[in-house]
């Protein structure tokens, strides 16, 4: 079944330095709007260390419309889950791609140079083995990045919406979003095989 598409807008402001301490350490705010809500905007902000999963900071409720306020009813029921979801993955592309606000990144782009970045000697003129690593890491990152696309879009099913575009089953793409894990492909792995040592 295709996945259902949500009236979800996330942008993310450039990251900023985050005067902590640590090398590293950057701050994201994200706007979120949602048709279903259009009288609500919602302003998280996230902070992230390297090898740490990202942090919501704090997150703000303000009226659409400056002029007018909020009334209590409107508070009701609000998809906030949904919403930081959205948040959070807008976040993580700002954070990796270093987009501007509003920006849209494509997803096989930033996964080339992810891998580029992060495994260096798999870069240049490849053969054998070492070039389907490379391969593999690719498509891994790729996947991820969709996936943290459709999460920023508001998807209520990403893994189902990734394998709709993609032509296979919701239950592989979760597996390779788990082998992109593994692989330290995603700002939140936690498996010990996962490539955290390796720096942006």
């Amino acid at each position: 079944m295709p996945a259902t598409e949500a009236p979800i807008s996330a942008n993310a402001d450039e990251p900023n330095y985050w005067p902590i301490g640590v090398s590293g350490a950057r701050t994201v705010e994200v706007q979120v709007s949602d048709s279903s809500h259009v009288a609500i905007t919602a302003f998280l902000r996230f902070g992230y260390m390297p090898e740490i999963p990202l942090q919501l900071m704090g997150i703000q409720l303000a009226p659409t419309k400056a002029s007018e306020g909020l009334m209590p009813s409107e508070l009701r029921d609000l998809p906030l889950h949904r919403w930081e979801r959205a948040a959070r993955a807008a976040a993580e592309n700002a954070l990796l791609a270093g987009a501007p606000h509003g920006q849209a990144v494509d997803p096989a782009c930033e996964a080339e140079a992810l891998i580029a970045e992060r495994f260096p000697e798999l870069n240049g003129d490849l053969r054998g083995n070492a070039l389907r690593r490379r391969r593999s890491l690719v498509h891994l990152a790729q996947m991820m990045s969709e996936y943290r696309l459709a999460e920023q879009m508001g998807s209520r099913n990403p893994a189902q919406q990734v394998a709709d575009k993609f032509g296979v089953t919701a239950a592989t793409v979760r597996s390779w979003l788990h082998r992109a894990r593994r692989e330290g492909l995603a700002s939140e792995s936690h498996h010990p095989n996962a490539v955290t040592s390796r720096k942006k």
